[in-house]
C-alpha cells in the first residue's frame, strides 16, 4: 500500500490505490452512494492523538490509519486478539488470525485458509513497509442498521448508534470509535463502469463494482500471472497462480510477494477508477442528465504482456439513481 498524506478530504481516498482488500464476487450491486446510513469516526481520544485515522467509504466503510509515532498500534478483534500492528517499521499482520482475512473483505462468509483459527498460534508477517493501512472492519457494516421512520421522514442528518474498534497503543488500551449516521442522499452520484473487454484474454475476466472508490474484480483461470501496477508503475498485485499476492517492497528492485488470499479471484478498491472531486461540474448538475465526466485505465499484464483495462466515470442524477435501484 503506497504512502499517503493524511488529509481529511477526498485526497486521502484517492491515495488508497493500494489499500488492497479482497471482496468476493457476490457483492451487493448498490454502491455506497445509494445508502443513507454512513459510518463516521468521532474525534480521537487523547491517548491516540499522535496517530491519524478516519473512515473512508469505498465498496463499504473502511478504516484508514497512519501511525508515524515511535509507538506501536495494535488493532484488536472482537475477542481482544491483535491482528494488525502498525509502527514506524511498517504494517504486520497475524496470518493465523481469522480477523486478518475478514478485514480484507467487504462481504460476509470469507473462507479461511487451513491453519487459521481464533486459538491458533500467532504468525506475524510484514505486509507493508510504510506505517499506514486500510481495512474493512466488520464492526462498521451498515447494512443491518435500521433508520427510524420519523428520522427518514424528517430528512435531516441524525446519529443512530455507535461502533467501536478496540486498540492497544504501546500496551495502553484505547479505541477507534464513532457512530452510524443517517445522512440524506445527495442530488446525484458518480458511477464508474468498464468499457474494455470483460475478458481481455482467455481465462481472465475483469469486473467493476461502483462505489465512492470503485472496486475492480479479477478472476484468473488462465494459469498465468496477472500483475497490476500501482500509480508509479511498480508491480503491486499478482493474481495467480497459487493465490493472490501483494508486493511488500514499494521501492525499486525485485517484488516481495506476500500472499493475501487463496484462490483465483481478487478484488481491490481502485481510486484511479474514481472521479477526482466530490462534486460534478456545476453545468453537469444543472443539466440534470446523465453525463460522462472522466475516463480511466489501469496498467495490467498477463504473463508479462499488457492488456487493456479501462473505463469511464458517469454522473447519475438522483432521480435516475432511485429509478435504477442505485446502480446502472
Amino acid at each position: 500500500m503506497p504512502l499517503f498524506s493524511f488529509n481529511p478530504s477526498r485526497a486521502l481516498a484517492r491515495s488508497l490505490g493500494a489499500v488492497l482488500v479482497t471482496v468476493p464476487a457476490l457483492l451487493v450491486a448498490h454502491g455506497p452512494e445509494a445508502k443513507a446510513v454512513k459510518a463516521r469516526m468521532d474525534p480521537l481520544p487523547a491517548t491516540l492523538k499522535s496517530i491519524d485515522a478516519q473512515v473512508q467509504t469505498t465498496v463499504a466503510p473502511q478504516i484508514v490509519v497512519a501511525n508515524d509515532s515511535a509507538r506501536t498500534l495494535d488493532i484488536l478483534d472482537a475477542q481482544g486478539r491483535s491482528f494488525l500492528r502498525i509502527n514506524q517499521q511498517g504494517v504486520q499482520a497475524d496470518l493465523t488470525s481469522p480477523a486478518w482475512y475478514r478485514s480484507q473483505t467487504a462481504a460476509r462468509g470469507v473462507p479461511l485458509p487451513k491453519g487459521v483459527a481464533q486459538d491458533a498460534e500467532p504468525r506475524w508477517a510484514l505486509v507493508h513497509k510504510k506505517p499506514n493501512w486500510g481495512w474493512f472492519d466488520p464492526r462498521l457494516r451498515t447494512e443491518d442498521i435500521e433508520v427510524p421512520h420519523q428520522v427518514e421522514h424528517d430528512g435531516k442528518p441524525a446519529r443512530l448508534s455507535e461502533w467501536s474498534v478496540p486498540v492497544r497503543f504501546d500496551g495502553e488500551e484505547s479505541a477507534l470509535a464513532g457512530a452510524f449516521r443517517y445522512e440524506p442522499l445527495p442530488p446525484g452520484s458518480f458511477h464508474s463502469r468498464l468499457t474494455s473487454n470483460a475478458t481481455p484474454v482467455e481465462g481472465v475476466t475483469v469486473g467493476l463494482s461502483p462505489g465512492t472508490v470503485p472496486a475492480v474484480h479479477i478472476h484468473n483461470q488462465s494459469g498465468k500471472p496477472v500483475v497490476v501496477a500501482d500509480a508509479k508503475g511498480m508491480p503491486h498485485l499478482r493474481i495467480g497462480p497459487g493465490g493472490s499476492f501483494m508486493n511488500a517492497n514499494r521501492e525499486a528492485g525485485e517484488p516481495q510477494w506476500v500472499k493475501v488470499a487463496g484462490g483465483s479471484r481478487y478484488t481491490w478498491t481502485e481510486p484511479r477508477a474514481a472521479y477526482g472531486s466530490l462534486r460534478a461540474p456545476g453545468e453537469v448538475i444543472e443539466a440534470g442528465n446523465r453525463a460522462r465526466v472522466a475516463t480511466w485505465s489501469l496498467p495490467v499484464t498477463v504473463d508479462g504482456k499488457p492488456v487493456a483495462v479501462k473505463g469511464v466515470v458517469d454522473w447519475l442524477p438522483g432521480e435516475q439513481i432511485a429509478a435504477s435501484g442505485g446502480h446502472h
